[in-house]
């Protein structure tokens, strides 16, 4: 890791020494092709050129990688949620495959509590909410 860093900050200031000496003694001309027109510029314009362009394609990289980055987190954020979808019409604790639910199956057996509407008189009624207006009870009184 040490030997990286120190790597990157030669490259650094090399091309700090590069851009001050192009800069303070690239006085003479040259004519450069460029879409079939020709220019002419100074060293220090060519290389500032060169410069933008390059800062330009490392802008460019740079948002590329970005972009498919959230794509890729986006599609996988997708089949993760496929896959939920799938398992969610499953019930929990059954074998993927098994199409039957638990608890349609059942049968209930003989010495199970049964529970049967008629004559099942402690049942508890639902809240009603107050409206204002009086109410019979439960008892009709």
């Amino acid at each position: 890791m040490v030997v990286v860093v120190a790597v990157a900050l030669i490259v650094l200031l090399l091309a700090l020494l590069l851009t001050i000496g192009v800069l303070t003694g690239a006085g003479e001309s040259l004519s450069v092709d460029l879409l079939g027109s020709e220019v002419t510029t100074s060293g220090s314009g060519l290389y500032i050129a060169g410069l933008i362009t390059g800062l330009a394609t490392l802008a460019a990289l740079w948002l590329l990688r970005i972009g498919l980055r959230k794509e890729w987190k986006q599609r996988k954020r997708i089949r993760e949620l496929e896959r939920r979808a799938e398992h969610a019409g499953e019930p929990h604790g059954a074998p993927a495959g098994d199409g039957t639910s638990g608890d349609a199956d059942r049968r209930p057996s003989d010495d199970a509590p049964r529970h049967d509407d008629a004559g099942d008189d402690d049942r508890q009624e639902p809240a009603r909410a107050e409206t204002g207006s009086a109410s019979p009870d439960r008892d009709g009184s």
